[in-house]
């Protein structure tokens, strides 16, 4: 299953970034927002640009119509709202409080498909409680710089005595409401229909749960399942011809996997896995594969941890159409992904000079926009054509 790993970003940093000098070994090159630069891909010259700063980890960025953005700062659980063309950058008030180390904190932030008309925005995060930490579906509307009307929707179960891999990420799709779990580092739990944890749900968008959701009636199994066997998924998408759900997800020490996510399916963790412990030893009995468990579409060895995840299907980036896009925290770049008959042909690596953890991306209506650890947020567009 290995792809041809194809390394093509070129970035001409601009004078204004240059003249701070040559970073220190593995720190980011940063900038203040205005900073811009040119690269290259796929035959199309690019222009980015620094929209937002002194954002810590921005694990997620929604759009508000016309011109605002949304960005969830994950450690600190901080929410905030960017007028890109005001280039204003203002903290929303009443956010509830999380619990941020090291792995939480607030994990994803989706409007819902007709925010236009209800102003519901749905939010993931993981808060402390008896008997440890788990992740939450809340939803609230913004009014005045603030959340309203705040809803807890729904709260994984059980409470865990760890502060690791919470999932969190959101997605609509055909009138439900999908959410990833990791496993909260207790792998076990990943292949025990008992409890939420290591696995994908999907939720009536009041978080309730839908009558012909697989494990539905079953003793001995929470009704809100709909895949499990999972580690930690950071990215949950649709394909934008087939329907399918994707999803990416951390191995241990290699075995970062792309997924398709299909209904009642175990994808195997931790029985299976590409992965090694990060000591280097085997996981388990060391199997790839056992018959009844999925095999990822793709997986990464090394790990590139991924982060973030979108298919581009527009018309800005003629050359991008039909890849598909993850961060990258681990190997610290921006990946695309070129498929063909579901199979990975090609990878690109972007902004790997800029030594960034990109830790999510969302395609607007003038760009491609990367949130960076430590942290901002990056608009990539065209480059102007010269006057």
């Amino acid at each position: 299953m290995g792809s041809i790993r194809f390394l093509a970003a070129v970035l001409l940093c601009a004078t204004d970034l240059v003249a701070q000098g040559a970073p220190a070994a593995n720190q980011p090159v940063l900038g203040p927002v205005g900073t811009r630069w040119r690269l290259e891909s796929a035959g199309m010259r690019l222009r980015a640009e620094v929209v937002a700063a002194g954002i810590s980890t921005p694990s997620s960025i929604a759009f508000i119509p016309p011109d605002r953005i949304l960005v969830a700062d994950r450690r600190v659980g901080v929410l905030w709202l960017v007028d890109l063309a005001a280039g204003t950058k203002d903290s929303v008030r009443d956010v509830p409080v999380v619990h941020g180390s090291p792995d939480g904190g607030l994990l994803d932030l989706v409007p819902h498909p007709d925010y236009a008309r209800n102003g519901w925005l749905y939010f993931s995060y993981s808060i402390d409680g008896e008997g440890g930490q788990t992740t939450v579906l809340d939803r609230a509307r913004l009014a005045d710089g603030r959340l309203v009307g705040r809803e807890r929707l729904f709260t994984a179960r059980p409470f865990v005595n760890k502060s690791n891999h919470f999932g969190g990420r959101i997605l609509f799709h055909g009138g439900h409401l999908f959410l990833t779990l990791g496993d909260r580092d207790v792998r076990e739990l990943a292949q025990r229909l008992d409890n939420h944890h290591g696995k994908i749900l999907r939720l009536r968008e009041d978080g309730g749960v839908p009558p012909d959701n697989p494990f539905v009636g079953k003793a001995d199994t929470l009704p809100e399942i709909w895949s499990w066997g999972h580690r930690n998924p950071q990215g949950l998408v649709i394909h934008p011809q087939t329907g399918e759900i994707w999803s990416n997800e951390h191995g241990p020490r290699g075995g970062d996997e792309i997924n398709v996510i299909h209904v009642g399916r175990n994808y195997g963790w931790p029985v299976i896995t590409y992965g090694r412990e990060y000591a280097g030893p085997l996981v388990g009995e060391g199997l790839w594969r056992r018959d009844g468990l999925e095999q990822p579409l793709h997986y990464w060895v090394p790990s590139i941890a991924p982060s973030g995840m979108a298919f581009y299907t527009g018309d800005l980036f003629p050359g991008w159409r039909g890849s598909l896009f993850t961060g990258a925290l681990a190997l610290r770049h921006l990946n695309r992904v070129v498929l063909r008959n579901n199979r990975v042909v090609l990878e690109e690596r972007l902004l790997d000079d800029k030594n960034w953890r990109v830790r999510s991306l969302t395609f607007g209506p003038d760009g491609l926009y990367v949130g960076v650890d430590g942290g901002q947020v990056v608009r990539i567009a065209p480059e102007p054509a010269p006057r």
